[in-house]
This record gives structure tokens, sequence and C-alpha cells, in this order.
């Protein structure tokens, strides 16, 4: 039995979790996979509280009591949970049917290592789609619609996961980092061309929130230190592999039992 591991990070997060909580558990997998379903909250206790209302069966929920980004939850909850394939998913946005299955499906096709994503329907906070900004100054149309993956989505072998190490430890654009690493260090990525996922936009969200936003002080910074290393690695030096930068101190651990 093969496991993917869905790992969500989540701050501030309690109005959308049932949502994106749910459409996770709601994923039907390919024969001979399981699911887990790991959520890391990032010291915010009105989240954990929500969270542990749900009971989703399944659901391993961590509470991480230091503030520390969301990619250090992920290196966090990655480095511990070895699983065949891990997928990286954002707390206030929502799976539809196949999410999961569709990018499995591209894994169990090859033997290769490897990162998937699949196109999106920008939202807004009712889940009505909605023109949205995007990180090239461009926007969606009014549907929403965006045929192109997005780097904050993605899934990937674990082993493309040893080979980069982890993300850096960024408050926002470290997936943009990661996959930068991936791509020049040849590493397939595979596109699945349907819109499978919602992606939710609302003003405390880390692409459009002041403090992380596209034009925020933080991205920028990381932009530019992406565009050194990209000039790096064009002139033949190899992409990093990023020594796992996890939080020091983990608190809470619940889980409830998978149903079958």
């Amino acid at each position: 039995m093969k496991t993917v591991a869905v790992i969500v990070a989540a701050r501030q997060a309690a109005p959308w979790l049932h949502q994106c909580l749910g459409s996770v558990a709601a994923q039907k997998l390919p024969q001979h996979w399981k699911l887990r379903i790991c959520l890391g909250v990032d010291a915010c206790e009105t989240t954990f509280r929500a969270a542990k209302q749900l009971r989703i069966p399944g659901l391993e929920v961590t509470y991480f009591p230091e503030h520390v980004g969301p990619f250090v939850i992920f290196n966090s909850l990655a480095c511990s949970r070895k699983s065949d394939v891990l997928l990286r998913f954002d707390a206030d946005d929502v799976m539809l049917k196949d999410y999961v299955r569709a990018q499995l499906d591209v894994f169990q096709s090859t033997s290769q290592a490897l990162i998937t994503q699949t196109w999106s329907v920008y939202v807004d906070e009712n889940l009505s789609p909605t023109c949205a900004p995007l990180a090239n100054g461009k926007s969606t149309g009014p549907d929403g619609l965006r045929a192109q993956g997005s780097d904050g989505q993605f899934a990937m072998s674990y082993s493309v996961w040893e080979r980069l190490g982890s993300f850096r430890a960024w408050w926002c654009h470290a997936d943009s980092d990661f996959l930068r690493r991936a791509e020049w260090a040849r590493i397939p990525k595979v596109e699945v061309p349907h819109f499978l996922y919602l992606r939710r936009v609302h003003p405390a969200s880390l692409t459009q929130s002041e403090a992380t936003s596209y034009l925020s002080g933080w991205r920028k910074h990381y932009a530019q230190q992406i565009a050194a290393a990209v000039k790096r690695y064009s002139r033949g030096k190899s992409p990093e592999r990023v020594h796992p930068a996890v939080a020091r101190r983990v608190g809470t651990m619940l889980s409830w039992p998978q149903s079958y």
C-alpha cells in the first residue's frame, strides 16, 4: 500500500478549514493508495480550536506554539511523515473531484521521480469565481480560470524532497524557489490540464496580505535571491540541497482513526 500525505499549514484559517479539509477527505484514490491528512497549525489558537471540532477520519493535527510560517511547518511535517508522495495544499483552498487521483495517476504511470500540478479556478471568500491578480502582473478573467499550474500547490515524489532537502525557511515565495531548484536539477514536472481546485482570494491570504503579497518587501527580497540563484545555476552550479529548517518546538498532536 502506497501513501500520499497531504500537508496543510494553517494560520488564521478557522473560517476555511471545514471546506478545505473536507474536500481533502472526500478525495477518491486509486487502488492500493492510502491518504494521510496532516494539518500543521501555526501558533493560532482559533485555528486549532476549529480543527479539533472537525474530527475528520484520518486527520492528524499538530500545533506549533511558535509562529514559524507555512514552509517551516511543511518541512517539519514532511520530515517526520515519510510517504511515497507529498502534496502541498493551502488551508483556504478547496480540492475538486479527482484533484489527488489525477496526480497519483501520473505518478503511477512512470518510475521517474517527478512533480505534478493541476490548473485552478480563482474564487472569492464565498467560492464564487473572481478576477484575481497573478504574480506576473496579469490577472485572470472574471471566470477565475487559470490554465497553468501555480507554484503554491503541487505534489512530489518523496525522492524529490530528499534530493532538494526542504523549502527555505522564508515567510513566502519558498515554493517558487523550490520549483526553480527542481527545474535546474532536471526533475520532470507534469501539469494535469484540468481545473481541479479552487484557489481562494482574500485579504489575509499569503499572496494578498500586506506582509507577503506580490508587491511586499519580503517577496521582492526573496525574488532577488531566486534570481541570483538562477544565475548561479545557469553558470553551471548545481542547485542546492537545502538542509531542512524545522520548528524548534512542537505542541499538542491529535489524530482521528481512519475509516475504511
